[in-house]
């Protein structure tokens, strides 16, 4: 492993007081997130003033779940439909049965509604669905399509930079992360869902998207990026061997146009950068964060990912909720495994409804156990 420097302290605030209050915090937590927007993934608007939502197509399923596509269109200005766009989500309800017999088994369980996780971006979540979970799925480059090499402003950029041009400095992380967001103001409105149990995932880019969308908005109840290493839960202080850095990530012939568009001024300057990927986990807290890793997934930074987690820890400790800070390994790489979901799901399962956790997710795996000293700070007495 390489260690440019040590990471930074998060207590550490902008007029040189260190945090010695939870109110400290609260404060510490606002220049926190202004500092990570506004050097690393670019501002972005609120809510579109207008959100209409259609069904598409509806079925039940042989075994009583049921899959809607929906269609949402927004419109930034409600007087404006030149500028207005879409985008298609399918939502997954469990069975009936599911979740009566959740009910029978698991105290509490949907006593103010079930709950549901909404995911950046397409895959079946059986797991969720037998245990009574609404899943909620999108297809972020609807939004902003992905393209290696090029800036390509997606529709709802677009829309955003005719009604107020300059004022939001978002790259495709944000756009993405934004769509996130707007499916968190659908699920408000639900009947019969928990709108205090709302998570929030997504794998590799989509699990930089989940981890920024619950990192800005405390209305998700639960985070869970996935192999989301460089600009995710991996550090740019702390590198494997094999792993993305900020050079690569931000490069011209790669997926510079996913962060704010002077996030590449940094690049080889890493030892100036004033924050980790820990300051944007610290955000998270107090609610639980769970990283969901393969062991050879060295592109994503595993070495990198559990620096991060041990530096988030004293956040965590701080405000007296450590084991909301989570980390789970599956044996293998650059994949999102049903052994994943299933970390998920115990943790939320644990956090919602204090069902015992089914295995540890505060230990580092076998093979990142001696990892050198990354901080010299500690949380606050």
């Amino acid at each position: 492993m390489r260690l440019i420097k040590h990471l930074p302290d998060p207590f550490l605030m902008q007029d040189g007081r260190r945090v010695i209050s939870v109110e400290d915090w609260q404060k510490r937590r606002e220049e926190i997130k202004d500092m990570m927007l506004n050097i690393q993934y670019g501002t972005m608007p609120g809510p579109p003033e207008k959100v209409s939502v259609t069904i598409i197509e509806s079925q039940t399923q042989v075994n009583g779940e049921t899959c809607e596509k929906l269609r949402f269109d927004f419109t930034a200005k409600e007087n404006r439909p030149d500028l207005a766009f879409g985008m298609d989500v399918t939502v997954w309800r469990p069975s009936t049965d599911s979740i009566a017999q959740r009910k029978k088994i698991v105290k509490g369980f949907a006593q103010d509604g079930i709950p549901v996780l909404i995911y950046v971006g397409n895959r079946q979540f059986e797991q969720l669905l037998a245990k009574g979970y609404m899943v909620i799925c999108y297809e972020n480059n609807q939004l902003e399509p992905m393209e290696m090499g090029h800036a390509i402003v997606g529709p709802a950029r677009t829309a955003y930079q005719q009604l107020a041009p300059d004022r939001y400095s978002w790259g495709s992380i944000s756009t993405w992360a934004w769509g996130g967001l707007r499916l968190v103001d659908y699920v408000q409105t639900l009947s019969g869902v928990n709108p205090r149990q709302i998570m929030i995932s997504g794998h590799s880019r989509n699990g930089k998207t989940a981890l920024l969308a619950g990192a800005l908005d405390e209305r998700i109840a639960l985070v869970n990026p996935a192999g989301s290493g460089c600009a995710g839960a991996g550090s740019y202080l702390a590198l494997g061997e094999k792993c993305e850095d900020l050079t690569a990530l931000t490069s011209r012939e790669r997926w510079w146009a996913w962060a704010h568009a002077d996030f590449e001024q940094w690049a080889g300057r890493e030892e100036e950068l004033p924050f980790d990927q820990h300051f944007l986990m610290g955000l998270v807290a107090p609610r639980p964060l769970l990283r969901t890793e393969g062991t050879t997934d060295e592109w994503a930074n595993p070495a990198g990912t559990c620096i991060s987690f041990l530096a988030t820890e004293p956040i965590y400790d701080f405000l007296g909720v450590p084991k909301r800070n989570g980390l789970f390994f599956h044996q293998g790489g650059h994949d999102h495994t049903e052994e994943d979901i299933a970390a998920l799901a115990s943790f939320a399962d644990d956090y919602f409804f204090g069902v015992p956790l089914e295995g540890s997710f505060s230990r580092l795996p076998q093979d990142q156990a001696e990892l050198p000293t990354a901080f010299d700070w500690a949380k606050p007495s």
